[in-house]
This record gives structure tokens, C-alpha cells and sequence, in this order.
């Protein structure tokens, strides 16, 4: 016996033919079946993006990113049910190619916690009136220490207005009038004064302040603050503490949004010292921190509206694919293949036995003509194993091939390829549209945020300044009886709407980070903050806006006045040195953040210009003191007075001769002689300091001899000193008045022309809109996704009116078939064959005597035309008023943003007047007075800030409505932060509207009425 080994050749034609009758039998894997659709989807989007690339970018599939919350890692044609017990905190956020939301801000530094009051002016000085404040558990009776502790006035101090609008520096002929009043009362209430910065009346309030300030057996230290030599020191009064209780009464979770801004974190310090940035560390969010770009690539992932609308877009596609399918040469859906039916029966005690197998395969294709082409093959294998012949067989096969073609009603068969066509378009400009809305929407729940958290600033600084307000009319009204328990009543009434302000704006942030978190996917009970670094710009923006027309408004009135007052002269001079500060702070963040060193020319003059402001400003300081002491002397003034005001006019001086040299020194350069002036100054500080200290000690004893001798010895140090000054100050200043106030008019008019030639548009302000209505329109008009969209429904509804014409004439229809068929009978070895054909031709057709509903559709069509007219109308005049209004919107918010301006300007004003006022009651000035200004400057600044962010969302919704956004793979517009508000050029209309009516299947014969409209 040989036995047979198959060839490797046979093995593999085998192995084939098994695995092909395996395949036809059990069919293609499921992942086969998808890749397959995903394939015909995808060669879609590309052949439709190709057709209308000027507005449809590229089209995402629908694949689910892995970094999403939906993403499912069980197998994609075998999903798993999730796990049904619910869990929390189950996401984390990925990584993101637009940044790293983990990275937190750095720690924050000594230089950074604490207020450098070396700096003059870098973080200006406040405008409270202030008291000092015992910490936690002091009682009431330590409320006010005695005068022999001084140290507690060494330090800068600011209060909300330092913060949110930079303060200008002291006016001291107004400040020693308060010191004056201070010293009165000092054993009742120590009132510390901070540097008081805007114009107060100088007639009114130097009469006023000078009769409150007269001598009496009770004030033996009439009129002056002590100097306390420090390296510290400039002059300036320390800030009061919050006290903790305070604190403590703020909700957990609203300190956590407080200590997100540095004014909040200094407040804190000032409170708790060493143990207060432990105290700030446990209060600090480390939630990851989103900035817009990174809120827009999560939604791109994780949004379930965005993923929907993609799967939307996808089925339609995918329904596309299928009607293609039909004008292929395609198998039909059912009866290809064959079977076997073994059948056995016995009648009249004869059994007979058999088996039947039937085959059938078709196949079909509707062509471009409307016609539908069938073929198909059918064949039947009878074999009787036991029948009264025998073994028989019996093979009968058939093939038919048939075609039918409509006559008049073409058309109507094309319509459900050409809807499905068209169809795809439209789910495509609805998926980019709605992307765009998205970011839109994203966009302004951001913006919204970033003002919530601005709002809490602000809020919390208008608390402070109300508390320590309240605390302070409480103390003069426990202590000295200042002031009647009505006004102390309002100081509380305010600190605690205050308080509730500020606690509603935290809960609001909180509901808000949900939304957000809601609007992009992220489970609620994440931990989520934002990234406030684009808040601290617009909020520098804004600061350096409202700098700018407080320096305005004081020039205006230096200007415009005659016979200009010092204290004009003076506002004028340090609200430019304000300027100037804030200019290189906002150019230094701008730097930092676009990681850039390089200055220009004009930015480096800065130094010098500040250094002559300066100089200019101790000048004003020391002119004032001069004229108030000269009319002191000339009344009968107390010794004390006299002294007083003699030590503050030698402070003074030294102070203008140390700007001078500092001033001189940026112009030429080292000088040995500052060695020799600076011993001087400080010579004469030492005698200074001793002179006062004597003073005091003869006011201690009661040894009034002595004042004489020391008036005496202070006008001596003054005649020194004035000679000091001559010799540094008088070559730089003019002593002239007329050449003294245009020097400060030119410095003025300097500082202004540096800022306008350093300032750019991220600078402060807003840009005009200069758009051209009728420009934007017709952009508008060229470029809307869905107006294109409703275009084309229109040309789908005219169409509509030709397909109900059609069924309103005679079907008439031709019909073509041949068949072949062949049938065998084989009886032992007998075989009989009969073979034959049949061809048809036929045609049917069906009159129109009865065409009432087809009659009434087609009414129906022609009304559904001319509503879908209207509504294109409609839509395009709903785009130009939106439009409109859009443009009216942000040229009404420009005007508002500069009305609010000036509004924080001159409430800035009033809150500083007032406050004043009311401490040397002057002018009839009551607590409620204050409290309307604090009031007012407070709605003001939430003005700035809210018309300001209404501003950038309204200009991006001029671009959503011009269609001019265009989103990165991120899904965020990288033209956000542009204020410019300049619209692209309007491109021609046919290269934005390729196809305005929409396409149709170039590869069918539709009617040429139908072409015609197309």
C-alpha cells in the first residue's frame, strides 16, 4: 500500500478552500465589519471636505480619546457593562498638550508676603484712617498703647484702595493738620492717619484743622507724628492688623478663595506674623488650575454634547454609505446561498426517502437612469434514494435577469441618495458650528469666572476697609465720644453687608466651578481652580486705565485752574509717580509672562523720570509745610506748635535734599560730595531725633523753661538745613513759582508722552471698534455655517416641488426580463434533459384619474417653499440685527468701561475726602457720607472689571456671528486674548459658497429642471 503525502502547494490550496467555505459560512469578524464603516465614513468626510474646504476643516471620527471620562477599555466589539456601584473621584484630570494644570503657584516669599516699605511707592500707601487694633484676646483697654511706644507706627500701610487703584503718596501739610487733632485726643484714641493722597480743600481745611489743633493744658505733643529712625522707615504708618476673630468668622471655603490674591495673603500676614504662612499654606487650594486653552482641549474630549454631535454626524455619513450601496453591483441582503432538507415518508406501506438542496444567489444595482437592474440564479438538486424507480435526480436550474425603468418619476427614486448626500454637508457645518458655540460657551463661563474671583478681591478688601472703619468709630466713640453710636451703628451695618457680599461672591464661584465642570464632563466633586494669571493681567490693564485718568483728572484741574493750589500741584505731581509705578509693573508682568527681557528706549527712561517726580514731590511737601508754618507763626501759636511744626519742615528738607542727590546722580553719575551730604543728613537727623526727644522730656517735668531754648535750637537745624537744601535742590528745582510750576507741568506732560509711547493695547483701555456695519454684515451674510445650511433647505424644498409634480402624471414603467432555465431528470442510466428561455418586454401604466392626495402634497410643497423662503429671509435678517446689535453692544460696553473708569476715579476721590473729612470733621461730614463713597467706589470697581470681560465676550461674539472663529485642534481660538476688534476681509462669496444651493451626485441623470435649480 503506497501511502499519499500532499505537496506543500496542495496543503496551502487546502488550507485556503477550507478557510474561505469557513469565512462564507460564518462571515467576517466583527472588527472587520466596523473598520469597514469606519473606512466608508472617513472616505466620505474626506470627498465632502474636498468639496467645501474653504468652510469645513478637517471632520473627527468618533472614536473616544483615552484620556475621557467615557473612554471604555473593555474591547470595542465586546463591551463590558461598567461596574454598576457608583464611586467617587474616580477621574483625574490627564495630561493636556495646552499646559499642566498640576503646576501650582510658587510659594510666596518674605518680599512677596510682606510689604517692602523701602520701595517708595512700589505698593503705595493707603488712605484709612486708621487705629490700632490688639491682636486676638487683648481686651479694650489695650486697644490704644501709649504714646511712649512708638514702634508701632514704623511701615507702609494700604488699605483697599491701595490695592485695586494705586494710591497716590502723602500730602504732609494735610497730614500734619490730623496729626495735629491726633496728638489732642491722643490719651482717649490714638487715630493714625494713612498718607492722604487726593485734593481736600485748603482754605476750608486748613482753618478747620488749625482751630482743632489749638493748645490746651491736656496736649503737651501738639501736631506731629514721631520720627523713628529705621531702615524701614519712610514716613509712612503701619497698617492695623484684622483682627483673628475676624477671620475666623469667614467660611473655610471662602478663605480658600481669598488667599488666592496676594492682598488677601498680606492682610492674613499682618495678622498672624511667623505663623502665618503655615496658616496660608493650609488654606491654599492645591487643585489643578485651568486656563482656557486647557478648559477647551478637556472639552474636546470629554464633553458628551460634543461627542454626540460627532456620532450624529457619523450616522449620517454612515446612511450615506448605504444609499451609495444601492447604485453598486451589490448581492441582495437575503437569498444568497443554499441549504439541504432531508425529507422520508411512507404512505400504503411504501417509504420513500429524499433530499432536496436548493441554491440561490441575485444580485442587484439601481443605475444612474433610475432604473433598477435584478439578476439572479436559482438552481434545485431533488435526489430520491428509494423511490418506485430507484435512485433519481432531478437538477432544475434558472436564470432570470430582469431591468425596469420608470418614465416620468426619475427623480423620485434619486431623492433619498441626493437627501443623504446633502445631508452629510449639513451635519458637517452643524458639528463646526456647534464647536465654535461651544468654545463660546466655554469662554464665557471662564470670563464669568475670572470676574466672580475678581469680585472676591474686591470684596474682601471692601470688608477690611469697612471692619477696620467700624472698629475705629467704635473706639472713638467707647473712648472719647467723637462721635455719636448712630454713625457706629452704620460703620457695623456696613462691615457686615459687607461680610455678606463677600461670603454670597465665594458661594457663587463654588456653583459656578461646578457648571464649568458639568459644561466639560468632570465629575462635580472634582477639585478644580483656575489659573488667575489672565485675571491679573486684565486687572493690571484696568489699574493702569484708571492710574492714567486720575492723572488726568488731576492735570485737567492744574491745568484749567487759576492761581493752581499746592495740593493741585501736589496731586497732580503723585498721581504721574503712581503713573510711572504702575507702568513698570504691568511691562514687567507683560515681560514675564511672554518670557522676554528686552526693554525698549522709552522704558528705560522711567528711573530718571521717577527720580525727578520725586524730587518734585518732597519740593510740594516741603513748600506746604513752609506756608503752614509761616502761618502758624504769625498767630499766637503755643511753643509746642511752633516746634513741631519746625521738625516737620527740617524732616522735609533732608528728605528733598536725599531726592536730590538721588535725582542727580541718575543724570551724572557718582559724586564725592554725597559722602559729605549724607553725613550732614544724617547729622541732622541725630539732632533732630534729640531735639524731640528733649521735648518730651521737658513736657514729662513739666520744665517749660526749656521750650524756648529749644524752639530756638530747632530754628537753628532749620537754617542749616534750608542751607543744605540750597545748595542740592535749588540747582535742579527753580525756586521761582512761575518756573517751578512749569517744570511740573513739563514733567507731567513727560510722564503722560512716555506712557502713550510705551503703552500698547494690552496695556490699558479698549480699542475703538471702527467696523463697518454694512461690512460686517455682508461677512456675516458670506460665511454663516448654518445660513448655508438654511439655503440649502430651501433648494431641497424647491426640489420637493418638482418630486410632487412627478407624482401627479401617469407611472408609466418598462419592464425587460430573460430568463434561462435548464431542468434534468437522470433515472438509473437514463437522462432526459429539457432546456429553454423566455424573454419579456412589458410595460404598465397607471393613469392619473385619481390624484387628490397626491394633488394636496403637492399644494403642500409649494407652501413649504415659500415658509422655507421666508425662513431664509428671516434668518438672514436675524444674522444682520445680530450683528448690529453685537457691534452697538461693544461700542456701548467701550463707553461704559471708560464711564466706569472715571467713575472709580472720582469715587476713589470721594472715599479719600470723605474719609478725611469726616476724621477732622470738616465740611459736615457724616458716617453715612463715608459709607456711600466706600459704597460707590466699591460698585465701581466691579464696573471696570465686569465692563471690561463683557467687553472680550462680546467681541468674541461678533466673531461667532461673523463666522470669522476658527478653533485649533484644541478647540480653543488663538485670537482670544487680541482686544483688537478688526473683522477679516470679506472674501468673495462663490469662494466661500462653493456650492450655495448645495451638490448633487454628479454621477445620476436627474431631469434638467432639477439641474437648473442647482
Amino acid at each position: 500500500m503506497k501511502t499519499f503525502f500532499p505537496s506543500r502547494q496542495q496543503a496551502k490550496a487546502c488550507f485556503t478552500i477550507a478557510a474561505i467555505g469557513l469565512l462564507i459560512v460564518s462571515g467576517c469578524s466583527r472588527a472587520f465589519y466596523r473598520r469597514q464603516a469606519d473606512t466608508d465614513v472617513y472616505q466620505i468626510y474626506a470627498e465632502k471636505r474636498c468639496e467645501e474646504a474653504y468652510t469645513i476643516p478637517p471632520l473627527p471620527g468618533i472614536e473616544v480619546d483615552p484620556r475621557s471620562r467615557f473612554f471604555d477599555p473593555s474591547p470595542d466589539d465586546c463591551p463590558a457593562l461598567p461596574i454598576p456601584e457608583p464611586s467617587l473621584y474616580g477621574y483625574e484630570l490627564p495630561f493636556l498638550a495646552t499646559g499642566n494644570p498640576y503646576v501650582q503657584p510658587s510659594a510666596m516669599s518674605a518680599d512677596q508676603g510682606m510689604i517692602n516699605s523701602d520701595a517708595p511707592n512700589d505698593i503705595p500707601d493707603g488712605s484709612n484712617l486708621e487705629e490700632l487694633i490688639p491682636p486676638d484676646g487683648e481686651s479694650m483697654e489695650e486697644l490704644h498703647p501709649p504714646v511712649e511706644t512708638p514702634d508701632e507706627l514704623n511701615g507702609p500701610e494700604t488699605d483697599l484702595a491701595s490695592y485695586l487703584i494705586p494710591e497716590l503718596p502723602s500730602d504732609p501739610e494735610i497730614e500734619a493738620k490730623v496729626d495735629q487733632i491726633r496728638k489732642i485726643t491722643e490719651a482717649a484714641t490714638q487715630v493714625r492717619l494713612a498718607e492722604l493722597v487726593q485734593e481736600f480743600a485748603a482754605n476750608e481745611g486748613s482753618s478747620d484743622a488749625q482751630d482743632s489743633a489749638s493748645p490746651s493744658s491736656e496736649n503737651s505733643n501738639l501736631g506731629l507724628q514721631d520720627r523713628i529712625p529705621s531702615d524701614e522707615d519712610d514716613g509712612n504708618l503701619r497698617i492695623v492688623p484684622i483682627p483673628g476673630e475676624f477671620w475666623n468668622k469667614l467660611p473655610d471655603s471662602c478663605l480658600r478663595r481669598m488667599m488666592e490674591f496676594d492682598s488677601v495673603r498680606q492682610e492674613f500676614q499682618r495678622t498672624y506674623k511667623s505663623e502665618s504662612d503655615e496658616r496660608i499654606d493650609a488654606f491654599r487650594s492645591d487643585a489643578p488650575r485651568l486656563t482656557l486653552p486647557m478648559i477647551t482641549e478637556l472639552s474636546t474630549f470629554n464633553t458628551r454634547a460634543l461627542q454626540t454631535q460627532k456620532e450624529t454626524l457619523y450616522r449620517f455619513a454612515l446612511a450615506l454609505s448605504a444609499e451609495r450601496y444601492e447604485y453598486l453591483l451589490r448581492p441582495t441582503r437575503r437569498g444568497n446561498g443554499t441549504g439541504s432538507n432531508f425529507q422520508y415518508q411512507r404512505i400504503s406501506s411504501t417509504s420513500q426517502s429524499g433530499l432536496t438542496v436548493p441554491t440561490q444567489a441575485a444580485v442587484s444595482r439601481t443605475t444612474a437612469t433610475a432604473g433598477q437592474f435584478l439578476s439572479s440564479f436559482a438552481n434545485d438538486v431533488v435526489l430520491t434514494f428509494n423511490g418506485p424507480q430507484g435512485f433519481s435526480a432531478n437538477i432544475a436550474s434558472e436564470l432570470l435577469i430582469n431591468f425596469q425603468q420608470t418614465i416620468f418619476q426619475r427623480d423620485i427614486v434619486f431623492e433619498d441618495l441626493t437627501r443623504a448626500e446633502r445631508n452629510v454637508i449639513y451635519a458637517a457645518r452643524d458639528y463646526i458650528r456647534f464647536q465654535r458655540s461651544l468654545f463660546v460657551d466655554l469662554a464665557e463661563r471662564y470670563y464669568q469666572l475670572l470676574l466672580t474671583y475678581r469680585q472676591i478681591e474686591i470684596s474682601s478688601l471692601d470688608y477690611f476697609s469697612n471692619l477696620r472703619a467700624f472698629l475705629q468709630g467704635r473706639a472713638e466713640y467707647l473712648q472719647a465720644g467723637r462721635i455719636p453710636r448712630v454713625q457706629v451703628d452704620q460703620f457695623e451695618q456696613n462691615a457686615l453687608s459687607s461680610s455678606s457680599s463677600l461670603v454670597r461672591s465665594c458661594n457663587n464661584l463654588e456653583t459656578s466651578l461646578d457648571r464649568l465642570k458639568l459644561d466639560i464632563g468632570l465629575p462635580p466633586e472634582m477639585a478644580l481652580n483656575l489659573n488667575l494669571e489672565e485675571l491679573e493681567n486684565l486687572t493690571a490693564s484696568d489699574s493702569l486705565t484708571v492710574t492714567r485718568e486720575l492723572v488726568s483728572r488731576t492735570r485737567r484741574s492744574l491745568l484749567d485752574a487759576e492761581g493752581a493750589q499746592i495740593s493741585d500741584r501736589n496731586a497732580a505731581v503723585n498721581a504721574a509717580i503712581v503713573l510711572i509705578s504702575r507702568l513698570e509693573e504691568t511691562l514687567q508682568a507683560r515681560r514675564e509672562i511672554e518670557g522676554s527681557d528686552e526693554t525698549t528706549p522709552a522704558e528705560n527712561k522711567t528711573p530718571l523720570l521717577t527720580a525727578k517726580l520725586r524730587l518734585l514731590e518732597a519740593r510740594l511737601q516741603s513748600d506746604a509745610l513752609e506756608q503752614d508754618r509761616e502761618q502758624l507763626l504769625r498767630t499766637d501759636t503755643a511753643p509746642a506748635t511752633a516746634f513741631y511744626r519746625t521738625v516737620d519742615l527740617v524732616d522735609s528738607l533732608l528728605l528733598q535734599v536725599q531726592r536730590a542727590m538721588d535725582f542727580d546722580y541718575l543724570v551724572t553719575g557718582a559724586n564725592p560730595r554725597y559722602q559729605i551730604a549724607d553725613e550732614k543728613i544724617q547729622t541732622n537727623y541725630d539732632k533732630l531725633d534729640d531735639l524731640v526727644l528733649q521735648w518730651k522730656t521737658a513736657e514729662k517735668d513739666q520744665n517749660f523753661d526749656e521750650f524756648d531754648n529749644l524752639v530756638d535750637s530747632v530754628n537753628t537745624l532749620l537754617r542749616e538745613t534750608q542751607t543744605l537744601a540750597s545748595e542740592f535742590v535749588d540747582p535742579l528745582v527753580p525756586r521761582d513759582a512761575d518756573a517751578f510750576d512749569t517744570l511740573i507741568e513739563d514733567t507731567i506732560s513727560e510722564s503722560i508722552s512716555l506712557v502713550d509711547q510705551v503703552e500698547t493695547s494690552d496695556l490699558g483701555g479698549l480699542d475703538p471698534v471702527d467696523i463697518e456695519t454694512d461690512d460686517a454684515m455682508l461677512l456675516a451674510l458670506y460665511q454663516r455655517l448654518d445660513l448655508a445650511n438654511q439655503r440649502g433647505d430651501l433648494a431641497d424644498a424647491r426640489r420637493q416641488i418638482k418630486l410632487a409634480a412627478d407624482n401627479l402624471r401617469s407611472i408609466l414603467d418598462l419592464n425587460v426580463s430573460h430568463r434561462l432555465f435548464t431542468n434534468r431528470n437522470i433515472v438509473n442510466s437514463f437522462e432526459s434533459s429539457a432546456d429553454g428561455s423566455n424573454t419579456r418586454l412589458s410595460f404598465s401604466l397607471d393613469t392619473p384619474l385619481n390624484r387628490r392626495l397626491e394633488r394636496n402634497a403637492y399644494r403642500l410643497a409649494l407652501i413649504d417653499y415659500n415658509r422655507t423662503r421666508r425662513a431664509l429671509i428671516e434668518q438672514e435678517d436675524n444674522i444682520k440685527f445680530s450683528i448690529r446689535e453685537d457691534l452697538r453692544q461693544l461700542r456701548l460696553r467701550r463707553n461704559q468701561y471708560e464711564i466706569s473708569v472715571a467713575r472709580a476715579a472720582l469715587a476713589y476721590e470721594r472715599v479719600v475726602s470723605t474719609r478725611l473729612q469726616l476724621q477732622l470733621s470738616v465740611g459736615n461730614v457724616v458716617a453715612r457720607d463715608f459709607l456711600e463713597a466706600q459704597q460707590a467706589f466699591t460698585s465701581a470697581l466691579n464696573s471696570v472689571a465686569s465692563d471690561h470681560i463683557s467687553f472680550i465676550l462680546d467681541r468674541i461674539t461678533l466673531f461667532l456671528d461673523s463666522e470669522s472663529i476658527r478653533l485649533n485642534e484644541y478647540g480653543y481660538w488663538d485670537e482670544t486674548t487680541d482686544d483688537r476688534v478688526i473683522l477679516p476681509a470679506i472674501p468673495d462669496f462663490y469662494d466661500a459658497n462653493p456650492n450655495p444651493y448645495g451638490r448633487l451626485p454628479a454621477c445620476l441623470k436627474y431631469s434638467d429642471e432639477i439641474r437648473q435649480n442647482h
